[in-house]
């Protein structure tokens, strides 16, 4: 479990129904959890790590500080900062490993992908959103980048 810690860059949304009194305040949301899973045992076969000694002892620490992706910048409701799927990647995966994103959005992923030398695929069923990837990827492109 890793607790991403949204910082500064939360948003300032306030929960003014119960403004500054015992009514009922609504928590807001400035972090997120990331659950890593694995099927029996985490341990794999190595191959060509490209993580350094320093990131790989920041980022097995439990809570990661890094604000948030805005969504007007990304074109997608719902985004988070390509130093998100990049530190997993580099983390949980060896150069020239495929990465597969179930739900494409935008194609952060992919672009962490392609950034930590693995290979890439994505799905996405809203036109919209494939579009807005496949600009984002535009330039990597000619990396494995694979659209379905």
């Amino acid at each position: 479990e890793i607790i991403w810690n949204k910082g500064a860059g939360a948003g300032v949304s306030m929960a003014w129904g119960s403004w500054q009194s015992a009514s009922n305040p609504v928590l807001r949301d400035v972090h997120e959890y990331i659950l890593v899973f694995s099927k029996g045992s985490f341990k794999r076969e190595a191959k060509e790590n490209t993580i350094t000694k320093e990131n790989f002892m920041e980022w097995t620490k439990s809570v990661w500080l890094m604000n948030p992706e805005s969504a007007r910048k990304a074109m997608h409701p719902a985004p988070f900062p390509v130093e998100l799927p990049y530190r997993l990647i580099q983390l949980y995966s060896f150069k020239d490993d495929v990465i597969l994103d179930p739900f494409m959005g935008s194609g952060t992923t992919g672009i962490a992908a392609i950034k930590s030398e693995r290979k890439y695929i994505g799905y996405e069923i809203k036109d919209e959103y494939i579009k807005v990837a496949q600009k984002r990827l535009k330039i990597l492109q000619s990396q494995a980048c694979m659209f379905v």
